[in-house]
């Protein structure tokens, strides 16, 4: 998406011509943009680290820098949501130790149970033996980041 139709989804999605998007704008242009709707959580989110911010919503420029940020973030959540719903093979909602094993056979890694309980414990944050999504979505984006 170039910079024009970002302006002009920008136009269209400020529909009382405020000269920014406010919280509802901004979720009508998500679902636009990425056919998913942010909640208020993330919009709270991306509002509170906007530095000197002057209106209750997204000027054009902030909504540019977001659009540009936001599709880097979008595509790696999906990436991580996917990588975790193949490893979730029997739709649990979370990962266990035999998840792991099992992929790692699936693509002929043999790696020894003591590194595997070691790399488990890591991501088992609070000990009860299933990670969840969000567990896994940190230790996903902490590598990716790294």
């Amino acid at each position: 998406m170039n910079r024009n139709d970002i302006e002009k989804l920008f136009h269209e999605c400020d529909r009382k011509r405020k000269g920014y998007l406010d919280r509802e704008d901004i979720k009508v242009a998500s679902i636009r943009l990425y056919g998913l709707k942010m909640d208020k959580y993330k919009i709270e989110r991306l509002l509170s680290n906007i530095p000197n911010r002057t209106h209750p919503g997204l000027t054009l420029e902030q909504f540019i820098d977001f659009v540009y940020g936001y599709k880097h973030q979008i595509d790696r959540e999906d990436e991580n949501r996917e990588t975790f719903l193949i490893l979730d093979r029997t739709c649990k909602g979370f990962l266990n130790k035999d998840d792991f094993l099992h992929a790692f056979e699936r693509v002929n890694i043999k790696l020894n149970p003591d590194v595997l309980d070691l790399a488990f414990k890591q991501l088992d944050v609070d000990g009860d033996g299933r990670v969840s999504y969000r567990d896994f979505d940190i230790m996903m984006n902490y590598v990716a980041d790294e």
